[in-house]
């Protein structure tokens, strides 16, 4: 049976496109969280404003729904558990299932789940001021980061050495209870992402590998499709099938993985749609935000997807007006098309939108990469 109202936790503008796409096929969405006029606001849902822990609101705001889902993984586990017992209680559907987001907002679990599955991952190591004594299982260089709560490069601390490693524990322990995971860094060739769709009957589908290139930790160009050899697209798709079927995933997941020497190293997912994703609004094809819609929906199978080379460049708040002036000179060829998240404020390294390219890589004006 097809839902009608959606719910979706989180409000920002991942929440701003699921709904884009909703409204089109005739759906009601209520968005849920702390902030107020949000980019999900502004793309037509009914907006409630309240905190992940105050129970009782997130009660009033279940009822109101016929499935939940979400566009911000890091969600309070107090939470996620509760949305769990509600769900059983009272039989509202919740895809993805909030176990898929324990697993993705902690980075040690998560790590733990590709090693259980055996995919090959960055090797790594959970570290607690308890264990601090102890020997790592790897050389240096690391990457150390937090637990939980971390993303663009936030929470995250480059040590090269024992001297580097001793100022980081004397730093990072104030409480006493945080933790970390310590990580291999791989010297990776490029990165690359696979953006896939799980529906309720267990079937999947993937635009192939997306090439992914970062600024200053955050994504700055995707390209589609990824410039790397069939194989290796097939063997990250296979990746990412068999990670999705771990979880009992429904709806659109982004996995990331470095790529060195042909090898291929999980890196993360995450549960939900990605940002490297994004191209897929041009793509001639369905975008990544219908699929999850329809999927979580219980809606029809695309019966064709051919989806087309598209690139798609991130725009930032840093220096945002000159941006958009390029932007509004790009957007007189109709190979390239605009989409901005309706953010109040521009802040260097806030996400404020993204352009997209319809065609090849080699064909893009090289002023694009100067927005």
């Amino acid at each position: 049976m097809v839902k009608n109202k959606i719910g979706i936790l989180g409000s920002g503008q991942l929440g701003q496109m699921m709904i884009q796409e909703a409204n089109l096929l005739g759906f009601e969405t209520i968005c849920y969280s702390p902030d107020s006029d949000s980019p999900s606001k502004k793309a037509g849902a009914l907006e409630i404003v309240g905190e992940y822990s105050d129970h009782e609101k997130l009660s009033d705001f279940l009822s109101r729904i016929d499935v939940l889902s979400f566009e911000f993984e890091n969600i309070p586990g107090d939470t996620l558990a509760f949305l769990e017992d509600y769900s059983l209680k009272n039989k509202l559907n919740i895809y993805p299932p909030p176990s898929s987001l324990k697993i993705a907002q902690d980075r040690f679990l998560e790590k733990s789940h590709f090693q259980k599955l055996g995919l090959k991952t960055p090797k790594f190591h959970h570290l607690t001021k308890e264990n601090a004594g102890d020997p790592v299982p790897f050389g240096y260089p690391w990457i150390i980061k937090t637990l939980r709560f971390g993303y663009d490069g936030k929470g995250q601390s480059k040590v090269k050495d024992d001297l580097e490693f001793a100022n980081f524990k004397s730093t990072h322990f104030s409480s006493g209870k945080e933790e970390y995971l310590i990580e291999e860094v791989i010297p990776f060739d490029l990165e690359i992402s696979v953006i896939l769709c799980r529906f309720l009957d267990g079937k999947s589908l993937s635009y192939g590998a997306i090439e992914n290139i970062h600024k200053n930790h955050i994504l700055d160009i995707s390209i589609f499709p990824a410039r790397v050899s069939e194989d290796l697209k097939n063997r990250a798709v296979s990746i990412a099938e068999t990670l999705a079927d771990s979880l009992s995933y429904i709806g659109t997941i982004g996995v990331e993985f470095f790529v060195k020497d042909g090898d291929l190293y999980l890196n993360e997912f995450a549960p939900r749609p990605h940002n490297s994703g994004h191209f897929s609004q041009n793509c001639s094809s369905f975008s990544q935000f219908l699929l999850h819609i329809l999927a979580i929906t219980n809606g029809p199978h695309p019966s064709k997807f051919i989806p087309k080379p598209t690139v798609m460049k991130n725009i930032l708040g840093h220096d945002y007006s000159n941006s958009l002036k390029k932007c509004f000179e790009f957007i007189r060829d109709d190979r390239y098309n605009l989409h901005l998240y309706l953010k109040e404020e521009p802040r260097t390294g806030r996400k404020m939108g993204h352009i997209n390219f319809q065609g090849n890589f080699e064909e893009i004006d090289s002023d694009f990469f100067t927005i």
